[in-house]
């Protein structure tokens, strides 16, 4: 589908002030990290002098800039509510077939993890059941938490696990397997890497030059819009969660942090204090003039260690140094003390973790900005629910990785202009393709990729853009 006139000068537009916005974040973010380097007392001071004098104008263009973005977001909320729509309809009428027993299906099935890594997981095996136009069904005893089909609306009205064969013939990848005439297949966890084109990071060919025009990030547009049909709570979480809301006074606007601990800083992340996460909590208030003047900010703090967590953010140092910040939680069980990391891990399996698990996500994705990391399945999950309801390319923020999702895809970027670095620097020509790391920790302004040679560096981010890649879902083959 090709963009018309209007839609490229939207999409120029579009990119344009995104970008500008984008930079502009980009060296406050290094002037900033910049100041905390080790320098003598004599220069930190001369620097800090000019930067006072000269930051207030630079400030109010990032004002301006975040002005024009809001803007620009708020003329797309509609056009993207319908296509969000349509994407849904079209996942359902895939789940609830007219005959259940002539439907071709896709078993999914998924390892003994978190909540997050499980839904992950799922929405893994949807993309495939999209891709080849398959019926997806769960084995919910699978399910790491008790009460998931409490808890949630099932995948599928219409069809169960009850009537399959007991063996079903693993799925290799359409890509390998003359998958066609098989009424039945499963697609084990084991299968990490296997041989298709429906994998995260790969949007639907007939909507990619919609979403460009309409979001910011069409990546995590179309990964949200997976997410968003597998996390569906029933009416009775929505309203406990409105409880919550009222019980905390938890209004708009209000900010979210999402502190994973527990089993992640032994295996696959490092310990972040409250202090890294204020830091960006207290420059988007800087740079958002109608919420800076609130007396009161709000910050709903969610963590799989309150016991911890929770004293930390109230001590006298945060509270010292940020006094017009308040931090407001919500317990499993209120009338007990707050669990410790070790509790947490014995107490998974309980229905009522569950439960509090995702008020604590709707609470979170439903915040005006949220910070977290995206090494947690947790926080990358928050950020892809906030996609699905509209364009939060800059209302979420991670302190440590870039987005990215397992067995999905590589973020491709093509220069757009030569670089040439220092030693540890990636070199590169316009015109060449970067395969980004996203499992780096790096500011916003710089990324660490390889090029097309195999060479690993870091470069800057406004040297690149990002290339998409495309994939025939069959169940959406319809014209939207």
């Amino acid at each position: 589908m090709s963009p018309n006139f209007a839609d490229q000068c939207l999409l120029r537009k579009r990119n344009l002030i995104r970008g500008a916005y984008s930079e502009a974040l980009q060296v406050r973010e290094f002037v900033r990290k910049y100041f905390r380097k080790d320098l003598n007392l004599t220069t930190k001071s001369a620097l800090q002098e000019d930067y006072s004098k000269n930051y207030l104008p630079f400030s109010d263009i990032v004002r301006k800039l975040k002005f024009l973005v809001d803007d620009i977001h708020r003329e797309s909320r509609n056009d993207l509510t319908i296509l969000g729509d349509q994407v849904q309809e079209r996942i359902r009428k895939l789940q609830n077939p007219s005959d259940c027993k002539t439907a071709k299906k896709l078993i999914c099935k998924f390892p003994h993890c978190g909540f997050g890594c499980q839904l992950h997981y799922i929405g893994k095996c949807l993309l495939v059941a999209l891709g080849t136009n398959r019926l997806m069904l769960v084995k919910y005893k699978s399910v790491h938490y008790k009460g998931f089909e409490k808890v949630f609306f099932p995948l599928t009205d219409a069809c169960s696990m009850e009537e399959l064969p007991k063996h079903a013939e693993e799925w290799n990848g359409e890509l390998l397997t003359n998958y066609h005439n098989i009424p039945v297949v499963s697609l084990s966890y084991h299968k990490r890497y296997p041989h298709t084109r429906f994998k995260a990071f790969a949007i639907p060919h007939n909507l990619e030059e919609k979403i460009k025009v309409l979001h910011d990030d069409p990546n995590s547009w179309w990964i949200g819009q997976i997410m968003r049909y597998v996390f569906r709570p029933k009416p009775w979480v929505t309203d406990k969660v409105q409880q919550i809301k009222r019980k905390l006074n938890l209004t708009r606007p209000y900010v979210s942090i999402h502190v994973r601990r527990t089993d992640k800083l032994h295996r696959e992340a490092r310990y972040f204090n409250i202090e890294e996460y204020m830091q960006h909590i207290v420059n988007w208030y800087e740079r958002d003039e109608e919420h800076a003047r609130s007396y009161t900010r709000k910050v709903y703090v969610a963590s799989d260690d309150l016991a911890n967590v929770i004293p930390d953010a109230r001590s006298n140092l945060i509270c010292n140094r940020y006094p017009d910040y308040e931090f407001l939680y919500h317990a499993v069980h209120e009338d007990k003390p707050l669990k410790s990391m070790t509790q947490i891990v014995q107490d998974r399996e309980e229905e009522a973790e569950l439960i509090s698990l995702v008020c604590d996500l709707m609470i979170l994705s439903q915040s005006d900005y949220f910070v977290g990391t995206y090494s947690s399945n947790i926080g990358r999950l928050v950020t892809q629910l906030m996609h699905s309801s509209g364009d939060a390319t800059f209302r979420s923020r991670s302190i440590d990785y870039r987005m990215f999702y397992y067995a999905g895809l590589p973020l491709t970027y093509r220069a757009v202009e030569d670089f040439s670095g220092e030693k540890e620097d990636l070199s590169f020509s316009a015109g060449e393709m970067i395969v980004l790391n996203a499992k780096k920790e790096c500011p916003l302004y710089k990324g660490i990729g390889r090029n097309e040679a195999g060479l690993h560096g870091s470069f800057p981010m406004h040297k690149v853009e990002e290339i998409f890649t495309t994939a025939q879902y069959q169940a959406l083959n319809d014209t939207f």
